[in-house]
């Protein structure tokens, strides 16, 4: 690297914050028992249920769990994902509606840890670390009702979330009704099965019913529990020196040193931010997709980062060395994404934050990529329901082509 002058405060603020987390991440999963004692069993089951049940589509062949599939780290494995209208599984996944039905056009973020979006994100002032907020690894510990989601943030709230995709033609919508009849005609067919009806009625008691908002409800429980925080990295911070190579030790510090961390910081390696980074449009959409309206689109999280290829928001960076090439390259791929202090003909101006890694070496980026993989845990939850109360197949039209 050209340089390896690393802020030493910012690197003890982050020692710190990592530290505090990390500590209480010896109960790793905590995160998803904490989250099933205080949502009750009765709620977590319904939300499981609901996620893999097709009921909730248009056409009731797609499911929630068709685009954030376990076999997938919860995400499918896609550059874009293919939602209504489409058969199979992740990259296997197909259109059949003979293009009545347009593929989605971002990419499918994991929703693991999803419980913890939006941890840590409380600025001191512009260009320094976050504040830790009293993260614990359990969702009781962040603000959900801030939570933000989705590539470019536009809902706040997993409960919010939740209903998005069922109004989306391409994601679950399907061409069967109009955007605004769409939560309000999956409500009705759910009050119309008696195990729905029952189940609802456990969850939330007696007179809550079937409504928008227990559907929700019952959808972001269940999604809370999906927690993975037991990586090496995480015992490694909890004091277990061996649980990392020397290479992911050596991937750390030279991911501090390219100021990867910027943005990537925290308990979940993200800032939760929207930013600018000019990224190239994918082929396969039509528009220039612009995000919040600037081109910019929220930071990810790394963690399990090596299970959820491809990456940025449209998948059109197929492996990690690939990211790292185009962070050392320095420059806007996106003629809409200006890179110059003027404009010019773009609509949109790379972020001041975007940072161009002078340099990296073959084995710097080697060794970085070693510490991403560093950030994974493959003990989530993987259960697939054997059924579903509408007698669907769970996760829709997965298994065929």
């Amino acid at each position: 690297m050209a340089s390896r002058v690393v802020l030493a405060a910012a690197v003890v603020v982050l020692a710190v914050t990592f530290v505090a987390s990390s500590v209480r991440a010896e109960r790793a999963h905590a995160g998803q028992a904490a989250a099933s004692q205080t949502q009750s069993e009765p709620l977590v089951e319904l939300g499981r249920l609901l996620f893999w049940d097709p009921i909730l589509s248009g056409d009731q062949d797609v499911a929630c769990a068709t685009c954030h599939h376990p076999d997938f780290a919860y995400a499918d494995g896609r550059e874009l994902s293919l939602g209504a209208g489409a058969v199979g599984l992740g990259p296997d996944r197909v259109d059949r509606s003979g293009g009545a039905i347009p593929g989605v056009k971002r990419n499918s973020q994991t929703i693991l840890n999803v419980a913890f979006n939006g941890a840590d994100d409380r600025r001191r002032g512009r260009g320094r670390r976050r504040a830790g907020n009293g993260f614990d690894g359990t969702p009781a510990s962040v603000n959900q009702s801030a939570a933000p989601m989705f590539w470019d943030n536009r809902v706040r709230s997993l409960e919010l979330q939740a209903l998005e995709p069922l109004k989306a033609l391409e994601e679950m919508r399907g061409t069967a009704y109009p955007e605004e009849a769409a939560v309000p005609a999956v409500v009705a067919r759910l009050q119309v099965i008696p195990e729905y009806v029952a189940r609802f009625e456990a969850a939330f008691g007696p007179d809550a019913g079937i409504t928008a908002d227990t559907l929700g409800q019952a959808i972001a429980a269940f999604e809370r529990t999906l927690v993975a925080m037991d990586s090496p990295f995480d015992r490694f911070q909890a004091g277990d020196r061996n649980a990392l190579t020397a290479q992911q030790r050596r991937g750390r510090e030279a991911f501090e040193d390219a100021r990867c961390d910027e943005c990537h910081d925290g308990p979940m390696f993200s800032d939760f931010d929207l930013h600018a980074e000019g990224v190239g449009e994918h082929a396969a959409v039509a528009a220039p997709d612009e995000g919040d309206g600037r081109f910019r689109f929220r930071t990810p999280t790394l963690r399990n980062v090596a299970l959820t290829a491809p990456y940025m928001h449209n998948g059109t960076l197929a492996t990690l060395e690939d990211v790292l090439r185009f962070y050392d390259e320095g420059r806007s791929r996106n003629p809409n994404v200006s890179g110059a202090r003027g404009r010019g003909g773009a609509t949109a101006r790379l972020d001041r934050d975007f940072q161009r890694v002078d340099d990296m070496s073959d084995r710097e980026m080697a060794d970085i990529v070693a510490f991403l993989g560093a950030l994974t845990d493959t003990a989530f939850d993987r259960t697939i329901p054997a059924r579903v109360p509408s007698g669907l197949s769970p996760g829709g039209r997965v298994g065929v082509r």
